[in-house]
């Protein structure tokens, strides 16, 4: 996309806490950079999250590499690793490479205690990553 375009969701809950505040969070296109999309994270992206994600990721993905900036993230649980990794599968089937940027240490230690760090790409930030793909 040449355009940034950001959308942003929240919501509040009630637990046994009592009433929680909404837990927002954000995912923005970048422009696009020699056929590279960004998309950029951020807050906290749970299950709520997680459809929206998928539908910005097949957007996204149809250039030569996808790089997805965490940098802003300061939380993931499991239905985003969930589609992280059908992302990864799905993308690198049709060549589409896919680099993680910015990977703040809360998602970092649930890619290491899933033992899926190994399968993604990543780099320190998203100027890295695209270094890294235009190598």
């Amino acid at each position: 996309m040449t355009d940034e375009r950001q959308e942003r969701r929240g919501a509040s809950g009630i637990d046994a806490g009592g009433i929680r505040p909404s837990a927002s969070y954000g995912i923005a296109d970048r422009p696009e950079v020699d056929g590279i999309a960004v998309l950029a994270l951020v807050g906290e992206l749970d299950l709520a999250a997680a459809p929206l994600l998928r539908a910005r990721i097949e957007q996204a993905g149809t250039g030569r590499a996808l790089v997805i900036d965490f940098a802003r993230v300061t939380f993931v649980d499991s239905a985003v690793l969930k589609e992280l990794l059908r992302a990864r599968g799905e993308l690198a089937a049709n060549g589409v490479r896919l680099v993680l940027a910015g990977v703040p240490m809360p998602v970092r230690r649930l890619l290491d205690l899933t033992r899926t760090s190994e399968l993604f790409e990543d780099a320190e930030n998203v100027e890295a990553a695209l270094t890294q793909l235009s190598a």
